[in-house]
């Protein structure tokens, strides 16, 4: 099949997709608890939320400006269902995308297709336990995205991520660490022998980005309390059932995709070998404020696993072009 022909059907699958995971988050969280989620948003809106949703605020002001036009064609709780469902369909859809273009800057087209519809299989997993959480699939695409950009060497285009997921969430800081380990990390990843330190600056600009939205925020909006206790978190995960609960949804966000992140870890590229540890920087953050069977909280690193377990498979990674042989030098006859 011809490139563009190719990438067309891609789309229209990978768009189907995101249009039925939207439909069905819809039915399953966002429908049966709209009024709370209205009364939250609202909240968001006027600077009286629980803390931490009080400074996530790109989805919400997003959401209210599609809102306030749906609402010249609808009734009030109409629009504001429909407009959250064109924010999660628009998110989903440019994350798998982001993701089949990641995986296809190093694997054969089909193989990253595979891996992005298996992505896709798997996202249900991640619609529970919560009723408002709508900046989680934001979260995964600018995640996703940045490590594109840094792919492709894209440094300004990565700053304005940057910001746009500082606004969304505070876990926008985990773009650094993924930065850190594939730009500016040597041959060896901990030793400081081998640095480019070109790269360095670009590291401090988007340090400054993520710190001073997330100051600029806290300095703009006024503190509140938290929506649980750090104690009320933790008798919640160590409950026999919840503990129960984690395990097998972890194991099932990625299936045999973990085992098979061992096992092709050596032959996969040093870039997806090196974003995979940014989750050993994120390990400590859910230990301790995240609800350890709300899997969604792995989606930014789906794609980077996922490419692990592709170099599996022995001819998934896109064959490297040989060499030009040089010219034979000519020869002069002599007759």
């Amino acid at each position: 099949m011809k490139s563009r022909s190719f990438t067309f059907a891609v789309g229209c699958v990978l768009f189907s997709l995101a249009l039925t995971l939207a439909y069905v988050y819809f039915f399953n969280i966002e429908k049966p608890a709209l009024e709370m989620r209205l009364a939250l948003h609202r909240q968001i809106l006027e600077g009286s939320a629980p803390s931490p949703y009080q400074y996530r605020v790109l989805v919400p002001f997003l959401a209210e400006a599609i809102f306030r036009v749906e609402r010249l064609f609808f009734s009030d709780w109409r629009a504001f269902a429909l407009s959250y469902i064109v924010l999660n369909g628009l998110a989903l859809f440019f994350w798998l995308w982001a993701g089949f273009a990641l995986l296809r800057v190093w694997f054969r087209r089909e193989y990253a297709l595979i891996g992005t519809l298996f992505v896709a299989a798997v996202m249900p997993l991640t619609f529970y336990d919560h009723y408002f959480q709508p900046w989680s699939f934001w979260e995964a695409l600018f995640y996703t995205l940045a490590l594109l950009l840094m792919a492709q060497g894209r440094r300004g285009w990565l700053g304005l991520v940057v910001l746009l997921a500082s606004l969304n969430r505070e876990t926008g800081v985990l773009i650094l660490p993924a930065f850190a380990l594939t730009a500016v990390a040597g041959q060896r990843l901990f030793s400081l022998r081998g640095w480019h330190w070109k790269h360095v600056g670009w590291l401090v600009l988007y340090a400054l980005l993520w710190g001073g939205v997330f100051l600029g925020l806290r300095w703009l909006r006024p503190a509140t309390a938290h929506v649980e206790t750090l104690a009320q978190i933790w008798q919640f995960n160590i409950q026999p059932a919840h503990l129960f609960r984690a395990a097998v949804n972890w194991i099932l966000f990625l299936g045999g995709f973990w085992l098979l992140a061992g096992v092709g870890y050596r032959r996969a590229p040093k870039f997806l070998q090196r974003a995979a540890w940014v989750l050993v920087f994120h390990l400590p953050l859910i230990v301790v404020w995240g609800y350890w069977q709300e899997v969604r909280m792995l989606l930014p690193y789906a794609f980077s696993f996922v490419g692990l377990g592709l170099a599996a498979f022995p001819d998934a990674l896109t064959p490297t072009p040989l060499p030009s042989p040089s010219p034979a030098p000519e020869t002069r006859g002599e007759g």
